[in-house]
């Protein structure tokens, strides 16, 4: 019965009438889930052919079980199989029926909860929490929520030291983003309003742009857009976007010649060995910097809504910076290496 009920998680994904799930607290419970179920669509759309088994049904905390179940895959023309995810589901009987809980429901039960103005910290046991930093979260909420002209958003916010302390908190196990060289990071589930911070504070600006550029103008932006104003207004790996700019620099200063036309070869850390600036968030909070001096927030707010395909993108580029597809990359070359040196000593003042 238990395996059927995670076969119709994977068929009816992110409907709001799914019978197997509880929606007491969260519109979209299984959006945790989205690494797996994405992961299985593109697998599925290849002819990949995947395995569920279930690994074990065990009691835990307030009457919940835990269904861990293990997704594999046989690699073609070879008899060895790959795990490609392991799963925590939680179940609990519930007004007669059992019913599918996500990882967040569960732990918010379980961890300590610390509300600081409109935010929810759910605090991961190992983490101490810091009211001073919660505050500091709470005011620039606050700032943001006028910057986008609307109300301040009330959000969960899911506090972890690392990005390896989010993995039990999501239930998708085996989450290459838990494994990465700088194991400081997070996402915002912008169904539920839930901030996963893997960052060990309080304070996560970046993601917080998020919840504000979805609600706005829900899922209408090409991600170069929304992840380019998020860095703009929040930073990166715990530091302001002019310490990513100058990484940038640097890079291209050394590298005069590195290819930047094609943004499927630049969706990946700046190769410099260090594992901190993103080509989608320099460059991207960079061309949002340039719509900003244009033409104020309301050029962005126009950029984000101009749609999610490439060819948005370079579109919107056009009508407001002027720049063609073509001419993209020597574009970013230019405004970068145009932008002012910071010294090796002042580096450390852009730290949040």
């Amino acid at each position: 019965m238990i395996l059927g009920k995670l076969t119709s998680i994977q068929t009816t994904f992110l409907k709001k009438d799914n019978e197997y799930w509880n929606y007491d607290e969260y519109n979209f419970p299984d959006m945790g889930y989205l690494p797996l179920l994405m992961d299985l669509r593109r697998k599925f759309h290849y002819g990949g052919k995947i395995q569920c088994s279930v690994a074990g049904i065990v009691p835990v905390e307030n009457n919940y079980y835990l269904v861990k179940s293990i997704f594999t895959e046989q690699v073609e023309s070879t008899d060895m199989v790959n795990i490609s995810f392991i799963t925590s589901v939680y179940a609990k009987r519930n007004n007669g029926k059992v019913q599918f809980f996500s990882g967040i429901q569960y732990f918010k039960e379980l961890y300590a909860n610390q509300k600081t103005g409109n935010i929810n910290y759910i605090i991961h046991p190992d983490h101490i929490f810091d009211p001073k930093t919660a505050s500091r979260m709470e005011v620039v909420n606050k700032e943001i929520a006028k910057q986008f002209e609307m109300s301040p958003l009330k959000f969960d916010y899911v506090l972890a030291n690392d990005t390896r302390d989010l993995r039990d908190i999501t239930g998708v196990h085996l989450f290459e983003y838990s494994y990465q060289p700088v194991a400081s990071g997070g996402f915002a589930d912008t169904y539920n309003n839930i901030i996963y911070a893997g960052n060990n504070s309080a304070y996560y600006p970046h993601e917080v742009v998020h919840l504000y550029t979805n609600t706005k103008f829900p899922r209408q932006a090409h991600h170069w857009v929304d992840e380019g104003i998020a860095a703009l207004l929040g930073g990166s790996t715990g530091y302001d976007i002019e310490w990513h700019w100058e990484k940038l620099r640097r890079f291209l200063v050394q590298n005069p010649d590195y290819e930047m036309d094609n943004l499927v070869d630049l969706q990946t850390y700046v190769p410099n060995g260090e594992f901190m600036t993103d080509f989608r968030y320099a460059i991207g909070a960079l061309i949002c910097q340039k719509i900003i001096e244009k033409e104020g927030m309301k050029g962005i707010f126009d950029a984000l809504q101009a749609g999610r395909s490439e060819d948005n993108y370079f579109d919107i580029i056009k009508q407001k910076l002027n720049v063609n597809k073509e001419d993209f990359g020597e574009y970013v070359k230019i405004e970068t290496l145009n932008l002012s040196p910071i010294l090796d000593e002042e580096m450390e003042s852009y730290k949040y």
